[in-house]
């Protein structure tokens, strides 16, 4: 059981700093998305809306990703009580 539990302490420990990673990247994102759709930097005609899609698409990605690592950190400290 011990083994286990160690196990599960590391896994828990990788997905902690998963989640930090994926938060640090979603910030960067919604910022560049923030840049990218402000009118006052450039016209509404002149918006970049192919990079702008490509970069919600990523966000996305980014943000069910660390729905999931949220999810099993919760498991795992169930797990571990």
């Amino acid at each position: 059981m011990s083994a286990q539990n160690e196990m599960r302490r590391v896994r828990k420990t990788n997905l902690v700093h998963t989640s930090r990673r994926l938060r640090h990247e979603i910030e960067g994102l919604t910022r560049t998305i923030c840049v990218n759709l402000d009118c006052t930097l450039k016209c509404p005609e002149d918006l970049p809306m192919e990079e702008i899609d490509s970069q919600v698409d990523e966000l996305k990605e980014k943000w069910a990703e660390l729905l999931m690592a949220i999810s099993e950190i919760a498991r795992l400290d169930e797990a571990l009580r």
